[in-house]
């Protein structure tokens, strides 16, 4: 199923970009990129059935007592895997292109070059065409029919005609609906001077053909000649990006689709000026903007939507209009829409399922165009029969008639099928990455390869994105998750664990080392998959063999190890020639020391990570590379300086120094990098300064300069950074150079991470109030005891200057010196952080009580850990109200004082799903009120060591229904079900 997502994102985001058909134009190549196109389409429309039939033959084999096991022919897996190699080269194609485009627009390349690169860029257009040909053949000989709704972009204008052709039942809802807008449309003219745009929204049940129905009005000639600007949106379940940047985009793209530049396209563009032009090309012009919305409620913040709609409020001319399409059932999520609030004429149109002679002609349609022998009066019983368990299911029509054959297993495949089908393109990748590391704590390097795919933008995802993410998949049973991602990730192998064949259509390869194994031996790269290679991972293996069980002598394991480093330095000089499509290179050993001068090579690398290296200096070579934009190197210990030539990397975007613990000092050049985003120098502790004009980044928006300990200075002009985004690192007193009230010049901080602020001195009220952009704040003080009464007051009053703004998500204090909490954390002022979602008090020692955080009204997840004076949790944890009604996770760690804790009288708890206590050795009661089921469907896990989780006393603690109770020490796991 992820060739669907490969095709979706080429076929709707990358082919029809105006910055790619201007490079098009000026390559002259406009005419190949149109017949790459249409082969898209052409397989677009053919790879449902196969899809499908992979999917019933899942299902088959996991419920093979319900029917019999479809056989899935092996010319379809083939072509399927051919498909899926051939959207990725294309897509690594257009992708060249495009870079190429942007080095052009500033002047990097000659008319020479640029000869060169349409000869080459022609050459591999025409071996692509030739292979899409092949496989549409391929397809055609199969018997695979072409669906004419998945043969072109449905935002084409000759669109309208596949609709007319192909939609059935739907003309009195596409009448009725024209009749609303004509009479918006009458009411905005005699309003006069009231311009804000009506709303209408369809509603109705997933599958019922709300989609279909926008896109008829979307293609209608009478709304053609009334709007303007028709703007279509697609917003996915999980967004990577500002909704607001989303629209936008989509906006300039409708109006201008060539003479606006990739700058201005590009979804990081500060908002003020995106639609400042926005409102220049309208010109007071009407416009039609449709958001097509996977799940409205889970995606929209009240946040986000007041934005939208107040800069709605403000452009286009009288009578435009928003139409919101929701793909679930939008009649629970209108109940929460409250960001249609204040917006004139909300409609909301009911769309009802198709008519049963509708339904049951759709379906005889796609069954005898699949199976042309099936007989009609079967056809039509078995239509009959799904419609009655199916009745809103019109999307599903198409299953259902392609897998007539095998109506039982028809009927099970919608929600797999939904599911998968609508999974965003950065998921798929998200899980092939997590699949090639195996390992969940490489979360820095998955987010860099996201980036460097331009999946996501350069300062990561938002805040809460994998959360989201993560709940809308949490009641879905783990295998069969695994199951429906199976044929997601592909393309790629793990060696040796795999295989030590490499397929000829692997396009992501991890190569585990093991310098353990006899014989050691890396795999022999065929010249067909290194030449179209586009990731490459070689990480060492940690895992002890047998033989080191046995302990095997030091001089042996040295020796293997120098044979295993000098096998690796000759592969890493023969693939660096021959990997020339290489995008991503990720390169983990401390077997290595050294690169080669060949990394040069890797002319279209974007992202270069290499962690645990012996190497001392960089090869001069590394900064020839022309695309690089991310460079980490992690833990790269014994790397003493970066060259002065770091500035020949031109396009370089992030530049990860963490924990490179001999690097002293940035070589001064680096701040002509004009395109760096983010600089991360976290535990460099020799690092001693920072360059002095590192102001001069302009487009510095992240700078980690955490457990820096030799940093004494900080640029005095930091504050004039007015781009920086995240600021994570040591606070300085005054002397040190670093004064706090700087803060208030970044107005457009979103993170702040402040350490160490016992150094902090006089300071003034509200330094954070200005931040209206920051939505994650870290306090810490540091770990050694603070004495003086005077001390203690002066981190109260650190704290109470430290006041954010009310629109705060996540909020974390670790080791406060001081016995209060600010008044900003009292019961009457959390109330107003209506947006804060995460909490966590850490190492609190001096406070007695805790904060009302109950009154929280959005908070999800909360974490308190090392209060040592907290006895009994009570009444003035919950506040008033409802309490905790949203909060999900819940951790209570180190409260070693912990004796009770107590439940209100009214409903808390009522959305929690993981209850987590560590270490809490005393606590012996908990007092549920006589509500036994406070707690039915949550999760608990208690961890304590082994000398307390035999001797603690456990009282009223039967009437919980499921405890895990895990030692502290790893010794002892015991579950216990359903105490008394």
């Amino acid at each position: 199923m992820s060739v669907f997502h490969e095709l979706k994102h080429l076929l709707l985001q990358v082919l029809p970009s105006s910055s790619l058909m201007a490079q098009g134009r000026l390559l002259c190549i406009q005419n190949h990129l149109a017949m790459v196109c249409d082969n898209l389409w052409a397989i677009n429309s053919m790879i449902a059935f196969p899809e499908m039939r992979m999917l019933s033959k899942n299902f088959s084999e996991r419920w093979a007592n319900f029917g019999k096991v479809l056989d899935v022919p092996p010319e379809f897996e083939d072509w399927e895997r051919d498909v899926a190699a051939a959207v990725i080269d294309v897509g690594e194609l257009l992708s060249r292109i495009m870079d190429w485009e942007a080095s052009f627009h500033r002047s990097i390349v000659g008319n020479t070059q640029q000869v060169n690169f349409r000869h080459v860029i022609l050459v591999e257009l025409k071996e692509m065409l030739c292979s899409l040909n092949s496989l549409v053949l391929r397809g055609s000989s199969m018997g695979l029919r072409r669906d004419p709704m998945g043969s072109m972009n449905p935002l084409r204008e000759d669109y309208s005609i596949v609709l007319k052709n192909e939609v059935v039942g739907r003309e009195e809802d596409l009448e009725k609906f024209i009749a609303i807008l004509e009479q918006q449309l009458v009411s905005s003219n005699n309003n006069g001077d009231d311009d804000d745009p009506f709303v209408i929204v369809i509603d109705g049940e997933q599958g019922v053909g709300k989609t279909t129905l926008a896109h008829m009005i979307y293609h209608h000639t009478w709304v053609c000649q009334q709007f303007h600007h028709r703007i279509w949106v697609d917003l996915p379940l999980v967004s990577t990006f500002k909704t607001i940047n989303i629209i936008g985009n989509e906006f300039v793209r409708s109006m201008n689709k060539e003479e606006y530049c990739d700058q201005k396209l590009h979804l990081d563009l500060p908002l003020p000026a995106m639609w400042e032009y926005i409102n220049e090309q309208l010109c007071n012009s009407r416009y039609l903007l449709v958001l097509h919305c996977e799940n409205l409620v889970s995606l929209m913040q009240p946040t986000e939507w007041n934005e939208l709609k107040n800069i709605l409020l403000r452009v286009g001319g009288p009578g435009s209009g928003v139409l919101i399409i929701d793909k679930s059932s939008t009649q629970s999520a209108l109940r929460d829409m409250n960001f249609l609030n204040g917006m004139k004429d909300i409609i909301t149109y009911c769309l009802n399922p198709l008519s049963m002679d509708a339904w049951v002609e759709l379906f005889k349609r796609q069954a005898a165009t699949t199976i042309p022998s099936l007989k009609q009066d079967k056809s039509k019983k078995d239509a009959w029969r799904i419609r009655n368990y199916f009745p809103s299911h019109t999307s599903g029509v198409k299953a259902f008639g392609l897998l007539s054959q095998n109506a039982t297993a028809a009927t099970h495949l919608l929600n797999d099928i939904y599911m998968v089908r609508n999974f965003p393109l950065v998921i798929i990748r998200l899980h092939q990455y997590h699949h090639l590391l195996d390992a969940y704590n490489d979360y820095d390097v998955i987010l860099h390869m996201l980036t460097a795919e331009y999946l996501i933008p350069t300062e990561g995802l938002e805040r809460g994105w994998i959360q989201l993410y993560a709940r809308s998949l949490r009641y879905i049973n783990k295998r069969e998750l695994a199951l429906r991602l199976s044929r997601m990730v592909y393309l790629h192998m793990k060696v040796p664990e795999n295989s030590t064949i490499i397929s000829r259509c692997c396009r992501y390869l991890c190569l585990k080392i093991s310098h353990r194994a006899i014989p050691f031996r890396l795999p022999t790269m065929p010249v067909e998959v290194s030449n179209k290679l586009i990731t490459l991972i070689l990480r060492e293996q940690e895992e002890a063999t047998q033989e080191d069980v046995e302990e095997i002598t030091l001089q042996l394991y040295k020796k293997r190890r120098m044979k295993a480093t000098t096998a690796i330095s000759k592969f890493l000089n023969k693939m660096s020639v021959r990997l020339v499509h290489l995008r991503i290179l990720v390169v983990e050993s401390g077997m290595i020391q050294r690169l080669p001068n060949e990394v040069s090579k890797l002319v279209n690398l974007r992202y270069l990570h290499l962690s645990k290296l012996k190497m001392e200096l960089l090869p001069k070579s590394l900064f020839d590379l022309p695309n690089l934009r991310i460079l980490s190197l992690l833990r790269c210990q014994k790397l003493q300086k970066i060259p002065e030539r770091i500035h020949q990397l031109k396009k370089l975007q992030i530049l990860k120094l963490a924990y490179c613990t001999k690097l002293q000092q940035l070589p001064k050049s680096i701040t002509r990098l004009k395109n760096l985003e983010a600089l991360d120098v976290e535990g460099c502790c020799w690092l001693s300064k920072l360059p002095e004009d590192l102001v001069n980044f302009k487009s510095l928006r992240i700078l980690n300069i955490t457990r820096c300990a030799s940093l004494s200075q900080i640029p005095h002009g930091i504050g004039q950074s007015i781009d920086l985004r995240k600021l994570s690192g040591i606070f300085i007193s005054v002397d040190g150079g670093f004064v706090l009230t700087q803060l208030q010049a970044l107005t457009n901080l979103q993170e702040i991470r402040l350490r160490n602020l016992e150094r902090a001195e006089k300071t003034q009220t509200e330094l954070l109030m200005g931040q209206q952009s920051l939505h994650d704040l870290s306090l810490h003080w540091g770990g050694e005891e603070v004495d003086e009464s005077s001390e203690l007051a002066l981190s109260q009053q650190v704290l109470e200057a430290l006041r954010p703004n009310v629109h705060l998500k996540s909020l974390e204090i670790m080791s406060y010196k001081g016995v209060e909490f600010p008044t900003w954390m009292s019961k009457r002022q959390l109330v107003r952080f209506d947006s804060l979602v995460e909490v966590r008090l850490i190492n609190l020692r001096r406070c007695a009580t805790l904060p009302s955080l109950g009154q929280l009204p959005c908070l999800e997840k909360l974490e308190i850990s090392g209060m040592d004076l907290i006895k009994h949790i009570d009444n003035t944890f919950y506040g008033d109200g409802d309490t905790f009604c949203v909060l999900r996770e819940l951790t209570f760690s180190e409260m070693l004082a912990l004796e009770k804790w107590s439940m209100p009288e009214r409903n808390v708890f009522v959305e929690l799903e993981q209850l987590t206590l560590i270490q809490c050795p005393k606590l012996k009661e908990i007092d549920l009120h006589s509500r036994p089921s406070l707690f039915y469907d949550v999760t608990i896990r208690v961890w304590l060591n082994n000398e307390t989780i035999w001797s603690v006393e456990f009282y009223s603690w039967d009437k919980l229904h499921y405890i895990e109770f895990y030692s502290w020490d790893k010794l002892h796991y015991i579950e216990f079900y359903s105490w008394g």
